[in-house]
């Protein structure tokens, strides 16, 4: 519910034509605040906050507004040349290094007596700022509602047999470097399995991961399906795009099978681990 205070409720009561403009308000994650006035002049609001005239142009598009729950958005036209500066860099340098992700920007309808006179505001729409896109002096902000960080699934934390967590991403937090190791192609055997220079045992790099630094397959990269000590044979889950040659190089990671076995004698990691091997499987009673 939007609150209005009872000088704006009499105001609009007993005027029939009356002055407004938009204020913009930005709060930047640092901390920074930034208000604009969509105005000719400089707006000064009782409560001591300025908001200036001079400085980047916004053009926004419609809002709705509804008694209902809704997630609302809003398109936000932003136009800044080199003399608008945060600190010692230009509004596009600083959205270029995400200066603008995630900042808190409130719309306000400011109420005026007179040109400058300010009668009170009314908060109109909040929401955090997505840059979708800009170039030149221009940027496009779709400014979206706090509610849609309510668009989650729940509950947040779900039980499998098997660990949820990506391998070395967020939750399993092992650093891929750690387990990345070198080796050399020793045979060609077709595009899907190879020989190397690598002594590992049987099924250690199961799951893993490929990345070709030499030979014609430089750059790109493939997932392993089966790891062979013999020979330090790898066999990929696709065939490669072409035949490497004996003498490539690589770099190769393990991969996890997502269970508290893996993950304690491949990896020790098991204090992280958040499978639930044990969990009923889901059943239909008819």
């Amino acid at each position: 519910m939007k609150e209005c205070s009872d000088v704006l409720k009499n105001y609009l009561h007993s005027t029939t034509s009356y002055l407004k403009c938009d204020l913009y308000e930005i709060t930047l994650q640092g901390g920074i605040v930034l208000r604009y006035a969509d105005y000719d002049m400089d707006i000064k609001l009782t409560d001591g906050r300025l908001f200036k005239s001079t400085g980047p142009i916004f053009v926004r598009g419609q809002t709705k507004q509804t008694a209902k729950i809704e997630v609302d958005s809003m398109d936000v036209s932003v136009l800044a040349d080199a003399n608008d500066i945060i600190g010692s860099a230009t509004w596009m340098e600083a959205a270029q290094t995400g200066a603008f992700d995630n900042a808190d920007l409130v719309l306000y309808k400011c109420y005026m007596y007179s040109p400058g006179v300010v009668v009170d505001i009314l908060e109109w729409f909040g929401g955090y700022v997505d840059v979708e896109g800009g170039g030149g002096i221009e940027m496009e902000w779709k400014i979206k509602s706090d509610m849609q960080k309510l668009n989650i699934d729940y509950p947040t934390r779900k039980y499998y047999p098997t660990c949820p967590y990506s391998l070395y991403g967020p939750g399993c937090e092992l650093n891929i470097a750690d387990y990345t190791t070198s080796g050399t192609i020793t045979q060609v055997v077709n595009k899907q399995e190879i020989h190397t220079s690598l002594a590992f045992g049987d099924g250690y790099f199961d799951l893993g991961g490929v990345v070709f630094t030499s030979g014609n397959l430089i750059g790109s990269d493939m997932s392993v399906k089966k790891s062979y000590s013999a020979g330090g044979r790898i066999i990929f889950i696709v065939s490669l795009d072409s035949l490497p040659s004996v003498g490539d190089t690589f770099t190769i990671y393990p991969g996890c099978a997502k269970t508290p076995a893996v993950c304690a004698t491949k990896f020790g990691n098991f204090s992280r681990n958040r499978s639930t091997p044990y969990i009923p499987l889901k059943e239909t009673i008819t």
